[in-house]
């Protein structure tokens, strides 16, 4: 899989920016906002690694809630896990003599720790720290492109690319279940609702941006809510869904000078309801939508916001993508859409872009309470 350069964003007047984040969820919500900053020339790549997976740093009840959740179960616990640590080099100068920025390109995690088993997840809340335990962004020269988690051999198999052509990345690596962008959106599941995890291994592929002039050791920081199993009572399991518009690949897409749309349609194999469901697209996107093609109904129109914190601002004071919205979950309890086998429901990327591009990115995940477990075979034979 090759990196994800940030896109250069369109900046036209009175154009209201959209974009989902890769934190999509049953879970959080974000707000819409500033327009996207322009990139830093030049880049550097550097080899595929695998880093530490890094060890949990506290078990504890919670003890504020997290915003806009309500009340929570009382057996919910959290487990505060860090991955790391990651070193990446120095932004290039460049021949003017301005820095330009520097990229791991996508990395490997495997084996990484879990903060339970025979447990269910209903929280995770990303985020990116320096050695210190700080909250580190682009203000501070470093960039969270994007990070994913997959569960391996535990059960689940991938919604959509268990075995899909060019790259059977759920066979590879297990169910996409988590996934953040630079917003790290919390996500938090709506009471009686959570991700069911056994004794199947986790792995990361994950992707860093710096434009510091000096070496940054950083960490992913994950808290975790979560459920005995013991004592979760009557909760009902989700399965992730993931769309994407380079279903099986690695998610780049090229996209033209000004307007476009590109889209991706999942024939339903996990029937039930849709409990929470969000996106992610590069900078110079407009928004992506989810629809029921069989019954015309809008799923979601996930937003985002740019700026919206100091933390989002570069030192060129220039606004980056800082939030995003996602449907449903513990904001929004009530949500809950029907889906059926066989029902075709299609994701839309919006885009408007400053100037041709070869790295766009549509992605959503959509959070699926089943009415039944599927077996394996329905599935290969598209019977469910």
């Amino acid at each position: 899989m090759r990196r994800a350069r940030r896109a250069r964003p369109l900046r036209a007047v009175g154009v209201a920016l959209a974009i989902v984040g890769f934190t999509v969820s049953m879970w959080g919500v974000g707000k819409s906002g500033a327009r996207p900053a322009q990139e830093h020339d030049g880049d550097h790549d550097h080899p595929t690694t695998t880093t530490t997976p890094g060890t949990p740093t506290t078990t504890t009840p919670p003890t504020t809630q997290p915003p806009n959740t309500g009340p929570r179960p009382a057996a919910e616990r959290t487990t505060t896990v860090r991955y790391g640590p990651i070193t990446m080099q120095p932004a290039p100068l460049q021949p003017d003599g301005k820095h330009g920025h520097s990229m791991t390109g996508n990395q490997f995690m495997f084996g990484l720790q879990k903060p339970c088993s025979d447990c269910y997840i209903t929280g995770m809340i990303p985020d990116l720290v320096n050695s210190a335990g700080q909250t580190v962004g682009i203000s501070s020269n470093v960039m969270l492109h994007h990070m994913v988690l997959t569960n391996f051999n535990d059960g689940h198999d991938d919604a959509t690319c268990q075995w899909g052509l060019p790259i059977p990345l759920g066979g590879l690596f297990g169910q996409r279940f988590f996934a953040s962008g630079d917003e790290r959106t919390p996500l938090i599941a709506a009471p009686g609702y959570g991700y069911y995890v056994g004794n199947g291994s986790w792995n990361m592929i994950y992707d860093l941006m710096t434009m510091s002039t000096k070496v940054e050791t950083v960490s992913f920081q994950m808290k975790f809510m979560w459920i005995p199993a013991s004592q979760a009572g009557s909760i009902k399991k989700v399965e992730p869904v993931w769309f994407d518009v380079d279903q099986c690949g690695d998610s780049e897409v090229s996209r033209p000078a000004g307007p476009s749309t590109l889209s991706w349609t999942w024939n339903v194999n996990r029937p039930g309801k849709i409990v929470g469901i969000g996106g992610h697209i590069h900078g110079g996107g407009v928004n992506v939508d989810i629809r029921n093609d069989s019954t015309g109904q809008l799923i979601c129109n996930s937003v985002a916001g740019y700026g919206e914190t100091p933390m989002y601002i570069d030192h060129h004071g220039e606004p980056w993508l800082s939030s995003m919205s996602t449907c449903g979950g513990a904001p929004n309890p009530s949500y809950a859409v029907p889906i059926s086998s066989g029902q075709r429901i299609t994701m839309t990327g919006h885009y408007n872009m400053e100037e041709a591009v070869n790295d766009q990115m549509a992605i959503a995940i959509a959070y699926v309470a089943e009415d039944r477990p599927c077996q394996w075979w329905e599935r290969l034979f598209g019977l469910c």
